[in-house]
């Protein structure tokens, strides 16, 4: 269940979470409350992309990191005007995405795009704001990208392709082509569900499909199965933490258990704390019958679309149209 726990690790984790706040609430002082996930999608991929190669030329991977960050911030704001055309964009831009970035597809390199994508989707700015928005993906994607080249730079880079070729030479019979499909789909059903029905937490449902939707069903069934786990232990762990103990320790457990977290390694209890720290962000705008029954609902809906996506044979689809 946890890691190796030495007192070198528990103060590396303890230095490594203050980072992660202090970047986060840092990054929302910046650029405003709305863009506080920004700032956590931007982390992720600083603190992934430190230890992880994607497998692109060097002096290519910075400005692509750069660009796809401010683009989805762009492409997000277009899609929230119309659900139809927004369904559109939303469907290029991720199958985009998971292509450039799942060379590797176990590496997950996809991941801080994805949060990036469905925070900046499920938590919309208006004209005004969106200014800050696009700042804000900038200068965080290049200061990821200029993360990711320090650490990589001394790398061999001879083996790697460049950006237009990882596109022009796409297997489109590999595993990384049909996951790509499947994720785009997926994700992309999960947030037109959301616009239709301008759920306030609607991206509940993408970030479930973009947790359990993997490239074989056996994986996406085993992660349907702790996801929804994960949540009913979760939802209860949550009452009695935040709502039978007194407010005053609130913020204390949020502290704590961010913590804890952070030496989890399995999946199924990694959805334990998920689910109690996504409740009690919600209490802000409802009471938690509410949020554990939206919560509940949401992630039943998500996990539907997901393992039904994932049985989806495209072998098959190529077949029927080559014949």
């Amino acid at each position: 269940m946890l890691k190796d726990v030495n007192l070198k690790t528990l103060i590396s984790k303890l230095i490594l979470l203050l980072f992660i706040l202090i970047f986060v609430m840092s990054f929302s002082a910046l650029f405003g409350n709305d863009n506080i996930l920004i700032g956590v999608a931007i982390v992720t991929g600083i603190l992934m992309f430190w230890n992880m190669d994607i497998g692109i030329r060097k002096a290519e991977a910075p400005l692509l990191i750069a660009a796809v960050f401010v683009s989805i911030g762009a492409f997000s704001y277009i899609a929230g005007l119309n659900p139809v055309l927004g369904f559109i964009v939303h469907l290029v831009s991720i199958f985009v995405i998971m292509l450039l970035f799942s060379e590797k597809v176990e590496y997950k390199a996809f991941l801080p795009f994805m949060l990036c994508y469905v925070f900046a989707q499920g938590i919309p700015v208006a004209d005004v704001a969106l200014r800050s928005r696009l700042y804000g993906l900038l200068i965080g994607g290049t200061l990821t990208g200029i993360v990711y080249y320090y650490r990589h730079r001394k790398t061999d880079n001879h083996p790697y392709p460049r950006i237009w070729n990882i596109i022009r030479h796409v297997d489109v019979h590999s595993v990384r082509f049909d996951y790509a499909v499947k994720m785009a789909a997926g994700v992309s059903t999960g947030m037109l569900i959301g616009d239709l029905f301008q759920a306030q937490r609607g991206m509940w449902i993408s970030l479930t499909i973009l947790s359990i939707l993997q490239p074989h069903l056996t994986h996406s069934k085993e992660r349907l199965k702790h996801r929804l786990t994960g949540t009913i232990i979760g939802a209860a762990v949550f009452m009695i933490l935040f709502v039978m103990l007194p407010s005053q320790f609130s913020v204390m457990i949020t502290l704590l258990l961010s913590y804890m977290y952070m030496f989890v390694v399995e999946y199924r209890i990694q959805m334990i704390f998920v689910t109690v720290q996504a409740l009690n962000a919600s209490l802000v705008l409802f009471d938690y019958p509410v949020s554990i029954g939206m919560r509940l609902s949401f992630i039943v809906i998500g996990a539907c679309i997901a393992v039904l996506i994932s049985k989806y044979d495209l072998k098959d689809l190529r077949a029927k149209l080559i014949n």
